[in-house]
């Protein structure tokens, strides 16, 4: 810092890496110099900007902006035999008593961390996103000069909501550091996709919780719906983001301190052709814009409070439907969360994993493909190239010799592939 001072920096932007004790130390031995800190967003697998996964599999340089995240990706375990092959290892309820894989590094020898796989893969490098607002009050009482809230690559719902979110949580600290409490504006933060929020190295390196290993996709239990893009004397008109449909509740997030504005929708106006409808909803791919009139919010009665609370660019949500898996996701995230703050132990975690393992394996039985995948229990009848049903199956010995008969890329002509042709 003190060299950077030096150099005539007047703001300097610190890592996600740093830990809450150093960033004390830095404010204190550089107190002339104005400190940004990094309080939410995704986390980088190895230290920022110097991944060199995304360089080496995608030749797209993460220092650059330009980051493919490769630790997002899933990973299978591959094992080479003494013959040169390489097999698949599948973990199933039969070899999964007789292996277990861990990582040892190389300064904690004996700390064995396990690499885990399912079905699906692993995502064993899939760290969570960073959210510092349960300790948010530290960075404030220390003086923090700037909070950064990741930005980049993200859309309006997410910016907004987040940005709200510690705009409020800093104005309400202001006001009453004492009985701040950051509940309600992590409530508001799970709004927006993420996948589970964690410490980070807040204090001072990694717990297990400050990975997903089970999945590697945002989620979360509301969807950007749209914005309002224009405010008439008796109506908002807002331009649709998502799906709408006959029932659902539109949260209004509005710019002020006040509660979000909520409306159960039960019928759409087009704003461009005037045409009403409700059962069959509206889509967003022709970006539609609907008016919501001020009379159906029958419990509002100030609308110049109302228009100043829901200005022209006010983002909309809604809920969406999830599945089982994705609840059992969102579940497991919280837990996390909670055991990392230390309100809750680490059995609770280990309940949800095992919550989610099931809803995943619910969620895969039963699912099938229309065809054959291996080709060897039957002809789909769709003619692949490659097929060894075809290929070795007596039934289509004629059909077989048909074809070495003809060019290359040459079909069988409809007689010829009748069902008496082929055997």
């Amino acid at each position: 810092m003190k060299f950077w001072q030096a150099q005539g920096a007047d703001l300097v932007v610190l890592a996600r890496e740093v830990p809450f004790e150093e960033l004390k130390e830095i404010r204190a031995k550089c107190p002339d110099i104005k400190l940004e800190a990094f309080v939410h967003g995704a986390m980088c697998m190895t230290y920022s900007g110097r991944c060199l996964l995304s360089n080496y599999l995608a030749e797209r340089g993460a220092n650059q902006g330009n980051c493919a995240n490769s630790c997002r990706w899933n990973y299978r375990l591959k094992l080479r035999l003494n013959d040169g092959t390489l097999k698949e290892l599948e973990l199933n309820e039969e070899t999964r008593e007789l292996f277990e894989f861990f990582i040892e590094e190389e300064h904690r020898p004996g700390e064995y961390m396990p690499v885990e796989e399912d079905g699906r893969g692993s995502y064993i490098l899939n760290a969570k996103d960073l959210c510092l607002m349960p300790r948010l009050s530290e960075y404030l009482e220390l003086g923090i000069d700037s909070l950064k809230v990741e930005g980049r690559n993200r859309g309006a719902y997410y910016v907004a909501v987040s940005a709200h979110a510690y705009r409020r949580a800093i104005d309400d600290w202001r006001a009453d550091p004492e009985g701040w409490r950051p509940s309600a504006y992590m409530r508001e933060l799970a709004t927006i996709p993420n996948r589970g929020y964690s410490l980070g190295f807040h204090e001072g390196r990694l717990s297990h919780h400050a990975h997903n290993f089970e999945d590697t996709h945002t989620l979360a239990a509301f969807e950007y719906a749209g914005m309002i893009v224009e405010v008439t004397e008796d109506a908002f008109l807002l331009a649709v983001k998502n799906r709408l449909e006959m029932g659902d509740v539109l949260e209004f997030v509005p710019h002020t301190k006040r509660a979000p504005l909520l409306l159960r929708i039960y019928k759409f106006e087009n704003v461009r052709t005037g045409r009403v409808t409700a059962e069959e909803g509206v889509n967003a791919g022709q970006k539609p814009l609907i008016r919501i009139p001020f009379a159906w919010l029958h419990e509002e009665r100030d609308t110049k409070q109302l228009r100043e609370d829901f200005p022209v660019y006010t983002v909309v949500r809604k809920e969406q439907p999830l599945t089982e898996e994705a609840w059992a996701r969102l579940a497991l995230d919280r837990t996390a969360q909670s055991v990392e703050l230390g309100k809750m132990g680490e059995s609770a975690y280990q309940k949800r994993r095992l919550e989610l393992t099931a809803a995943m394996t619910a969620a895969s039985e039963g699912v099938t493909l229309r065809t054959p995948r291996l080709g060897v229990d039957g002809c789909c009848g769709r003619g692949c190239n490659g097929c060894l049903y075809f290929w070795h199956h007596p039934r289509y010995g004629r059909a077989r010799e048909l074809l070495r008969s003809k060019g290359l890329g040459a079909l069988l002509s409809e007689q010829e592939a009748q069902p008496g042709n082929r055997a």
